[in-house]
């Protein structure tokens, strides 16, 4: 068996746990820092490629390493990496989709809570030392800023992959009036079973929502899928929670929506740019909740990513398809990963 080399492009602490469990097949390295010369040079003779966010992988790194066999990302996202690049060498890509589905879901379900109840922007309030009875005032007066039951909202969500139907699962427990989703590649039956009733497209689902969750991949397809024109056929009283990738939504168009009023208020996990720059025109709007990309991260999901991740190298390096491969039309005509 020949000794493989896998390079994980990003030392992070909790792949610590992925590097043990890779370590028999053959050394594990880390990229020092994420600069493209740095990491053509490092997987010039690596097999296994574990690439982090940060850090494209495309053409111009693949040229140079001819022995890649297997190009795995320890998130459910993996935009970094150019799918295409890799198909075209017969190099299967692994995603580790699922892996944090809890963690982020059940973010999901905070986001929107602080929203409806309108617990950070009290919180906000008092902090900012305004009197106690202004602010109870102000988020228990009908005629002022009072919150809203979920339980007469209906909640819309775009995508029902893993995260998406898990967060459908834990949404039933708080009972809203009605749950509906969109997904193209998704059966009805499978949604109906999370309790989705799945609606014919998105202008549909933004006709009847009363709170939008996005929970899908960046993809050419999804990359301003919240624009203007979305955003007008929502409710001004809608509420949009955004735990999936910044690109998703264009954020102009948001700042719009929510500085003119035509929408309610939103959550946002991530950014089109991160960091989220500090003139960002989100940073002052009080009607938004801002988060720096911690949706999928928990001590809990950060060990069961990591274990997942390899556990998918493994199962390819034995010649079984993992779960979260990217493009399967390459597996059947793939190099194995211990030959040259």
């Amino acid at each position: 068996m020949t000794v493989v080399n896998t390079v994980i492009t990003k030392k992070l602490g909790y792949l610590a746990t992925t590097e043990r469990m890779l370590a028999g097949l053959g050394p594990v390295v880390y990229c020092p820092d994420q600069q493209p010369e740095t990491v053509r040079r490092h997987l010039a003779d690596a097999r296994i490629v574990v690439a982090t966010k940060g850090v494209t992988i495309d053409d111009s790194v693949l040229d140079g390493a001819p022995h890649v066999r297997l190009i795995a990302a320890p998130t459910a996202g993996f935009d970094w990496i150019d799918v295409e690049a890799a198909t075209r060498r017969g190099i299967p890509v692994v995603a580790n989709t699922g892996a944090a589905a809890d963690a982020v879901a059940e973010f999901a379900l905070g986001a929107v809570l602080a929203l409806t109840r309108r617990i950070v922007a009290a919180d906000r309030d008092l902090h900012g030392g305004t009197d106690w009875g202004l602010v109870r005032d102000r988020y228990s007066r009908a005629d002022q800023q009072i919150g809203s039951d979920l339980t007469s909202s209906t909640v819309a969500i775009v995508g029902l992959g893993h995260i998406g139907l898990k967060t459908a699962e834990k949404l039933a427990v708080l009972r809203p009036q009605s749950v509906i989703g969109y997904d193209p590649f998704v059966s009805a039956e499978r949604a109906r079973q999370a309790g989705v009733e799945v609606v014919g497209d998105l202008d549909e689902l933004a006709a009847r929502a009363d709170i939008v969750l996005l929970h899908v991949p960046l993809t050419p397809q999804t990359t301003g899928l919240v624009d203007t024109a979305f955003l007008a056929k929502l409710r001004p009283s809608a509420l949009l929670v955004n735990p999936s990738r910044g690109e998703v939504v264009d954020e102009p168009a948001l700042v719009a929506a929510l500085r003119e009023g035509r929408l309610r208020g939103a959550a946002l996990d991530v950014f089109a740019q991160e960091p989220l720059p500090a003139d960002s025109p989100l940073r002052e709007l009080d009607n938004v909740v801002l988060t720096p990309h911690i949706g999928g991260v928990t001590a809990q999901s950060d060990e069961t990513r990591a274990r997942e991740i390899a556990e998918r190298v493994l199962a390819c390096v034995a010649g079984t398809a993992p779960v979260g491969l990217v493009n399967p039309e390459v597996w059947d005509t793939r190099l194995a990963v211990t030959t040259d």
